[in-house]
């Protein structure tokens, strides 16, 4: 049974990487589709056949009583992950429809491109200025900037609660991560005035203070990771050698968490292939957990209908909204996160994400609205006119959210995890507006 459970996610991941090839081959280019597909084979095809492989060799006793009980899940689980890629295709499909074809837009050379990149310049500046006085607001409380640094881990792991009545100002320092994308795609752009390389010197700085306060290992690495791939999008190789770059950024990203959990001795593990199973298991074992308990499946979709709160404070929705993880979390753990002295959330995944909100015909319903989100997004994207930009954002669109949005799926964690990324999209297309009425 098992070494049937091994091939048969082996057999999913040749099939998304088949799809993969054959979709971006016939479009001219990966899109946030493929990247997304790409993930899900990674996760619920190399990564299920290497977590059930160790679990059942006694490598990964944390999540055995999650995963060795239910066997007879796992030939359902691959069969709903097939039904989740197709739903996914399905959505992005059906909601393109309604729009033209995209296309990468480049503005022609001459004065209308360089009144576009001042303004965009300027917005970028505004971007970390305003990170800039956010953050100093909000770190207030902890004693200054430094003195935040003192408190994150204990913020991060919610052992001690800190009151801060200006803690809604923290997502806004996330503005500084975007106006160093934008600086580095200006500078991409062959824009190189001395204001680009000053406001990107200074923006990268900042942010790197701003993930260190964050202390979040995946935000760190995907940050560093979206120059890389971003400089390799804007030179728009062919889908093939796009492809296999790409797939070494992202391995890149998981032996880099390995790294620093071993530097800041958080999660050790005898080896990398062990770290990898501890931090892949809990989409298998909250999958089984909720089939098997069976009174989390019927959520009706409250989670995505209550999703517009998440952008409040938490201080004003955390009495009366249950977050889907949260649910999770009790189950597994016996409490929610923050009770009980349970200091971690476990997060949901796609899959479950679409099993608790309608048992599995949930599961291409989501599968389809996520399809339809990354349809919009890359519609967005295509009509960016700066190529630089277009491609920095790409890359964090395709890491963060197409990637990444399949392994933490949670409507609490999107909505407040891209707030900063929405606010400077807003503040660069205003910025992009006046440029085109000028």
């Amino acid at each position: 049974m098992i070494g049937f459970t091994i091939a048969l996610g082996l057999t999913f991941f040749v099939v998304c990487l088949a799809f993969v090839l054959f979709h971006s081959l016939r479009v001219g280019r990966l899109t946030l589709v493929d990247w997304s597909i790409l993930g899900m084979g990674g996760v619920y095809g190399v990564g299920w056949s290497i977590v059930v492989g160790i679990t059942w060799s006694g490598g990964n006793p944390t999540w055995e009583n999650w995963i060795l009980p239910y066997t007879h899940f796992y030939p359902i689980h691959t069969a709903l992950t097939f039904v989740l890629v197709a739903a996914t295709y399905l959505g992005w499909l059906i909601f393109g429809s309604l729009f033209p074809r995209g296309r990468q837009r480049t503005t022609s050379v001459g004065s209308g491109v360089r009144n576009q990149e001042k303004s965009l310049l300027i917005a970028m500046w505004c971007l970390l200025i305003i990170s800039f006085g956010m953050q100093w607001l909000y770190t207030l409380a902890y004693g200054g900037f430094l003195g935040i640094l003192e408190y994150s881990r204990s913020i991060r792991s919610a052992i001690f609660p800190i009151q801060n009545r200006l803690s809604f100002l923290q997502p806004f320092g996330g503005l500084a991560l975007f106006a160093s994308f934008g600086f580095f795609g200006l500078w991409l752009s062959r824009y190189r005035r001395p204001a680009v390389w000053s406001g990107l010197c200074l923006s990268l700085l900042f942010s790197l203070y701003i993930l260190y306060s964050w202390m979040g290992r995946i935000g760190f690495l995907t940050y560093l990771a979206t120059f890389v791939l971003g400089a390799i999008l804007y030179r728009r190789p062919r889908p093939f050698s796009l492809l296999f770059s790409g797939l070494g950024v992202l391995i890149a990203i998981l032996v880099g968490v390995y790294c620093i959990s071993i530097w800041l001795n958080l999660k050790p593990a005898d080896n990398l292939l062990v770290f990898l199973v501890q931090e892949l298991s809990f989409p298998f074992g909250s999958f089984f957990a909720q089939l098997d308990f069976g009174e989390n499946l019927f959520r009706c979709f409250k989670d995505f209908i209550v999703s517009p709160v998440y952008l409040l404070p938490s201080s004003l929705w955390t009495q009366w909204v249950e977050g889907v993880s949260q649910v999770n979390t009790a189950l597994i753990m016996g409490a929610p996160k923050g009770k009980q002295g349970v200091t971690g959330g476990i997060p949901v995944d796609l899959l479950t994400l679409g099993l608790m909100q309608m048992s599995v015909y949930g599961i291409p319903i989501v599968g389809a609205v996520f399809g339809a989100l990354l349809r919009l997004i890359q519609y967005l994207l295509d009509n960016i006119n700066n190529p630089g930009l277009r491609a920095v954002f790409e890359a964090y669109i395709a890491i963060k959210i197409a990637v990444l949005g399949v392994f933490y799926a949670q409507p609490e964690l999107f909505v407040s995890g891209n707030f900063a990324l929405a606010v400077s999209l807003i503040i660069i297309g205003f910025f992009s507006k006046v440029a085109r009425i000028s």
